[in-house]
């Protein structure tokens, strides 16, 4: 992209922003958090839940000290798994508390959430807009954010 081109695409913008701030670093942190149970198994996923990544340093709730044990043996095989499905070395190190360990069920949605559907005609504009991001890794991050914000102006509309 050009420093001076007029007008960019969405996707060009939001790619040059994204590299401007290592976002591609943070994107794949937050991946860390999808794959664990994934990478771990369901049934140390049950006793587990990861909470952030910080810094390269993941950090995990375990529900009793029997699993806490048993993860801290497992942590360099986990660690190398994930970095494997990551496609690098984001993640360091980590680190295990004891704590209460709360799964939200499939299905199960807050009180406050209300759905709300997006035309199709809204979502192909979306999907238009990302073809420019050449990362594909941004581009189902960034169809999430957008879908997202269009479902938040649609439920609160222009106050006149």
């Amino acid at each position: 992209m050009k420093q001076n081109s007029f007008p960019s695409s969405v996707g060009e913008v939001l790619e040059k922003l994204f590299n401007k701030l290592s976002l591609d670093k943070k994107l794949k942190e937050v991946n860390a958090l999808k794959l664990w149970e994934e990478v771990t198994g369901k049934k140390i996923s049950q006793h587990s839940l990861p909470l952030f990544v910080r810094t390269g340093n993941l950090f995990v709730r375990v529900d009793n000290s029997g699993w806490l044990t048993q993860l801290t043996y497992l942590k360099c095989e986990i660690i190398s798994e994930l970095n494997k499905r990551l496609g690098g070395e984001s993640i360091k190190n980590i680190y295990f508390r004891l704590g209460e360990v709360k799964k939200k069920r499939k299905g199960e949605i807050k009180a406050a959430q209300v759905k709300i559907d997006l035309e199709k005609e809204e979502l192909a504009t979306i999907k238009e807009n990302l073809k420019g991001v050449k990362n594909r890794s941004f581009q189902p991050v960034l169809s999430r954010i957008l879908i997202k914000d269009k479902k938040i102006k649609k439920e609160r509309p222009p106050e006149p």
